[in-house]
């Protein structure tokens, strides 16, 4: 007999490959999601699968075996009368939150706490309601460390750290209400992937933002210079806000996956905070080389902010600024992720291999953005 999972942002980059992942492993799987801008629940579902494959038989294969629960995620009983969401709750065998708001922009911030934080008292309260069999599980982030610069170790969550944005507070904010709900004896897996990118085998992706907002701008800009150097490159002569050496702990979208499955259908390592981070992240100084390799262009620099103040920025570096503005405290600094967990709980049989994140990785994941024209047209 099929058993029954409860799974918040299914239609999202991560939560749609929980989702195709959960129905071929023989899960039911019920999706909270709502319409809008006039798209119907069970149609966003649909793009999202769909989105996610080339395989128009497997997605279809993973939709039949997923419903549509319509409800809004930040309202008390997602907005369901109580006989329906009694119902819901007593036919569930477990609960996997996976739905965020993870935009860096201010403007959405009051938004986005109601559905980071709101959302994830409605939801685990719904696994407290209903106590699943197969436990709660909780998508979290490893920039809950926020402004840290130390070691960040998974058992760890506030060391009197700082946040950079609402994304970072709001996430912590939910994991203290998970914490919380834990001392009441709610069994709760927490999973912290940290930079999530495309596929590892295509470069594959349907998200582009973060580091592909760098590759884009260059991709532009080297139409506004013609000067070539001998080899034939464009020369941008633009300053970028960063240190070469600052990682940033990227990991592909299947290999987090693989990972988050892996400890999901192992109940002994129910219960525990999980890091799903890459043990050797690639440096600023790599992606510049990477993105000035795959563009064919040269001349574009990482400083300090000390330098745009001895030399103003020109018109073309003010716009990178602005434009990256979300991203600039990562672009000098990063903390540093404690993997030990899942290493303590499973055999290094069980555990996937973390595929590079090296110069070839990265090569892949930006000309995948640049052949597909940013997620506009299907990449063979």
């Amino acid at each position: 007999m099929s058993k029954r999972i409860f799974l918040t942002g299914a239609n999202g980059f991560l939560g749609s490959y929980l989702a195709r992942a959960l129905a071929l492993d023989g899960w039911d799987v019920a999706c909270l999601l709502r319409s809008q801008k006039g798209e119907l629940a069970h149609e966003r579902l649909y793009k999202a699968l769909h989105g996610i494959t080339a395989d128009a038989g497997r997605a279809d294969e993973a939709l039949a075996r997923c419903s549509v629960v319509e409800g809004e995620l930040d309202k008390p009983h997602f907005g369901m009368s109580p006989a329906d969401y009694d119902r819901l709750a007593g036919n569930l065998d477990c609960v996997l939150h996976c739905a965020a708001m993870t935009t860096f922009d201010p403007a959405h911030a009051q938004r986005q706490w109601k559905v980071n934080v709101d959302g994830t008292e409605q939801v685990t309260r719904l696994a407290f309601d209903c106590k699943p069999s197969c436990g709660y599980h909780y998508i979290s982030t490893a920039y809950v460390a926020g402004d840290r610069k130390d070691l960040a170790y998974e058992h760890e969550l506030d060391r009197g750290q700082g946040f950079f944005n609402g994304y970072e507070s709001s996430k912590f904010e939910a994991e203290k209400i998970i914490n919380r709900y834990r001392e009441q004896g709610l069994a709760t897996t927490v999973y912290r992937p940290s930079i999530i990118v495309g596929d590892s085998s295509s470069g594959h992706t349907v998200l582009f933002n973060g580091m592909y907002m760098f590759v884009r701008f260059f991709d532009s800009a080297r139409r506004a210079f013609e000067e070539k150097d001998d080899r034939g490159r464009t020369i941008i002569p633009v300053r970028c806000l960063g240190n070469p050496a600052v990682t940033k702990n990227f990991v592909h979208i299947d290999y987090v996956v693989d990972t988050a499955m892996a400890i999901f259908n192992n109940p002994a390592t129910h219960g525990g905070t999980y890091h799903i981070t890459h043990e050797q992240p690639p440096t600023l100084g790599l992606m510049q080389e990477v993105i000035e390799e795959v563009l064919g262009v040269t001349g574009t620099r990482l400083v300090g902010k000390s330098d745009f103040e001895k030399i103003p920025p020109t018109d073309t570096e003010g716009f990178l600024l602005g434009q990256g503005a979300f991203y600039a405290p990562y672009l000098t600094s990063e903390p540093l992720f404690d993997r030990s967990a899942i290493k303590k709980i499973l055999p290094p049989d069980k555990i996937p291999v973390c595929p590079p994140m090296d110069k070839e990785a990265l090569l892949q994941l930006f000309s995948y953005a640049l052949k597909s024209k940013w997620g506009r047209r299907k990449v063979a």
